[in-house]
């Protein structure tokens, strides 16, 4: 049997259409990461728009709707009124 060490007349031999199928394999792979990454990037932008979405939506929550007001001047007026008439 031959010494197996490496040296410069060392050679490897690999067929052609072995070299094409690992060429293929690793550009997929390429491809898939990119895909991924890009996917990813885009969820991770997605979910930061919908957080600041849902903190603008409790905010407005907490604040009182305009028709409210309006409501509650006209029912403070008309108990103010009956409270004059009752004098």
């Amino acid at each position: 049997m031959a010494d197996p060490t490496i040296n410069d007349k060392s050679h490897f031999k690999i067929s052609l259409p072995m070299a094409l199928q690992a060429l293929g394999l690793i550009g997929v792979l390429v491809f898939g990461y990119r895909d991924l990454e890009s996917r990813i990037r885009l969820l991770e932008h997605e979910q930061e728009k919908n957080s600041n979405a849902i903190k603008d939506i409790v905010d407005m929550q907490e604040k009182p709707i305009p028709s409210d007001i309006r409501q509650d001047t006209k029912l403070e007026y008309i108990e103010k009124e009956l409270d004059r008439l009752k004098q």
